[in-house]
């Protein structure tokens, strides 16, 4: 929302693409991450039609404009008799196209159409539940979700702005964050994660990169693909993925309800409370505690909205002092018995940034095969490799 820059697909790989190709091993044991929650509740009683809104097709304006009025009768309450309405792109959003949407005497609304190909990635189903759940949470949880359609969907406008690349790094923006996410994580108390039978939680870095590496094998059995995708290494992929799954077991920590991509762009600074919201569920899911936190720390790195995007700038990377700042506010006033100081929780945060660096590499390699947006997927994705590959080697 807002001027805000959005670079990836949500969510996880259909189970179509598995095949033998698969490294058997690199999953560890863990429950079906739906097997237990039961989402067609959370939102069934959203109104909803599977009208499409197809971007590529209805090139003329006024081909969109009687599409977007049609589907805003079917569904948006109180819209049934609109007569006229206004719409207005969201500059700089990458993964889905987005629109402020107006109507004489009605309160603004935010549409969403999903981005071409997003379908192979996401389990809407899924999203759309959390979001709904969320915004019963309390009033500024998140945008609340009005209404659904084939490939996209209406939200609550939320008066703010975006946050810029250049406050994550400001002392109180910075604490306002980590406060944030400790409230968001808390869900995990409300809604526990799913379990195996061993009660070992299911987390969703493990399934992303399973199945995110799955859909490339797939992909490299095409002679095109195989070789546009020389520079990755893939071949090295299962040892190494091993190896950081190793690692990570050396680092455990609780799994929370994580946001999972808290990059700038999806940091929204209300207008008239200055209270921050955190918006775009498209990776939400359960996830180690440590990885969520390292994950957003890990976008100090990347300015979207620079000369270079799809390159990091390590310097960027909060200092110790920036990340205990960032952690004490994290811990408050509420510790953490698994991490039992600020400082064992920042190296644990620390070693779970390298399995960040391997899923987004990952889905960088995917996005390179299949976006359609101008974005230097094939960049991002070396980059967050020689990362990856860099700091698992300070790990024996």
């Amino acid at each position: 929302m807002g001027a805000q820059q959005k670079r990836r697909i949500p969510g996880v790989m259909a189970p179509s693409v598995r095949s033998a190709s698969s490294p058997a091993l690199i999953v560890p044991p863990t429950a079906d991450s739906d097997a237990k929650i039961d989402f067609s509740v959370d939102i069934e009683g959203v109104p909803s039609c599977q009208d499409v809104i197809d971007l590529l097709k209805l090139k003329e304006k006024k081909a969109l404009y009687d599409c977007v009025i049609n589907v805003c009768r079917k569904v948006l309450p109180g819209w049934e008799q609109v007569q006229e309405i206004e719409f207005d792109r969201v500059s700089g959003a990458m993964t889905n196209a987005v629109y402020f949407l107006d109507s004489p005497g009605k309160s603004r609304v935010l549409l969403r159409v999903y981005g071409v190909g997003a379908d192979n990635l996401v389990d809407r189903k899924r999203e759309l539940a959390w979001l709904s759940r969320l915004s019963q949470v309390s009033n500024n949880a998140s945008p609340q979700l009005l209404a659904t359609f084939g490939n996209g969907r209406f939200e609550e406008y939320l008066d703010s702005t975006t946050l810029t690349h250049a406050e994550l790094s400001d002392p109180t923006t910075s604490c306002q964050i980590a406060q944030a996410l400790r409230q968001l994580h808390s869900l995990a108390d409300d809604y526990p994660p799913p379990t195996n039978s061993k009660g070992v939680p299911f987390v969703e870095i493990w399934r992303n990169i399973t199945q995110w590496y799955t859909a490339i094998r797939e992909l490299m059995n095409q002679d095109t693909w195989k070789a546009k995708f020389k520079d990755f290494d893939i071949e090295s992929l299962p040892a190494e993925i091993e190896h950081c799954k190793a690692v990570m077991e050396r680092f455990p920590s609780p799994t929370v309800f994580g946001h999972n991509d808290t990059q700038y762009g999806n940091v929204l600074r209300l207008t008239e409370t200055g209270e921050l919201v955190i918006v775009d569920f498209d990776y939400v899911g359960y996830n180690p505690l440590a990885y969520d936190l390292g994950n957003h720390l890990c976008e100090w790195m990347y300015n979207y909205h620079g000369d270079h995007p799809a390159e990091p700038i390590p310097e960027y990377f909060p200092s110790k002092e920036q990340r205990l700042r960032f952690l004490n506010a994290y811990i408050g006033d509420k510790p953490i018995p698994e991490h039992p100081s600020v400082e064992e929780l920042d190296q644990c945060v620390l070693a779970w940034t390298v399995a960040v660096h391997l899923q987004w590499a990952l889905w960088g390699v995917i996005q390179y095969s299949q976006s359609e947006i101008d974005y230097d997927y094939h960049l991002y994705a070396k980059a967050r490799f020689d990362i990856f590959r860099k700091q698992l080697a300070n790990y024996p």
